[in-house]
């Protein structure tokens, strides 16, 4: 809370308390829950949370939806402008990517806002944890980032929409979502685009080792979970170790 509201606040604080004898045990059956109405009824709503886009549905023409987790909101958490709010619901839009916030407001309706991307520095959903930086010189975008300490992985989402033809309700559609990777091994950030340049990244007299650990993990990249991924790189970065 911001100093120059501190006063403000501590008014209503007094004038709750004292009204509280007022109102009598009967009238105020949960004191703090009536406490906490009052405080968001005096300052509204979050302004860093909610503040942004008020969301719509922009795709009504389209087959498919443009979201990662098949636009299910999530329970994670946000950090906007250095700011983290936990338990919050989400939802990541890959198509525009953009990070869509649900809450509920004073009134006890649902309510989405599409959160402003400047502001945004990483978010969660689920078990998933996503940050917005640049990469080797390349341009800001959202990254899922998988860390296993020497090795990291950093995965770019999207979906793209198509045209429809013959199709008197639809006139395009999202793709499946696809994903494309990039490694940071030591500091050193390394694109690329499937197994065998996987395994050309590393040490030579490691390269035969770390194609057995693709069947040991049945590791495939385009369907790979997280946790597969991770320990994936764990083991890899144990072959670094030893080498």
């Amino acid at each position: 809370m911001k100093l120059s509201s501190l006063a403000v606040f501590t008014a209503i604080l007094c004038c709750f308390i004292n009204n509280l004898t007022l109102w009598g045990q009967n009238a105020v059956a949960d004191p703090m829950k009536e406490y906490a109405k009052l405080v968001v009824q005096t300052y509204g709503q979050d302004q860093e949370l909610v503040n942004g886009m008020q969301y719509y549905n922009r795709h009504s023409l389209s087959i498919g939806n443009p979201y990662l987790l098949e636009g299910r909101v999530r329970q994670g958490s946000v950090t906007i402008r250095g700011e983290s709010y936990q338990d919050v619901w989400l939802r990541y839009d890959i198509h525009s990517q953009q990070v869509e916030v649900e809450y509920q407001t004073i009134n006890g309706a649902d309510n989405q806002v599409i959160l402003v991307s400047d502001r945004l520095d990483k978010f969660t959903i689920g078990e998933l944890f996503f940050r917005k930086m640049t990469i080797d010189k390349g341009r800001e975008q959202i990254f899922q980032v998988i860390d296993a300490g020497r090795l990291v992985f950093y995965i770019s989402w999207e979906k793209r929409l198509v045209p429809v033809s013959g199709n008197s309700r639809f006139i395009e559609e999202f793709t499946s979502a696809k994903r494309s990777y990039q490694l940071e091994m030591d500091g050193a950030v390394h694109f690329f685009k499937n197994k065998k340049r996987f395994i050309k990244l590393f040490p030579e007299i490691i390269q035969k080792d770390v194609k057995k650990l693709f069947r040991k993990y049945n590791i495939h990249f385009r369907t790979a979970s997280p946790a597969q991924l991770e320990r994936f790189m764990q083991a890899v970065s144990g072959l670094l170790n030893e080498g």
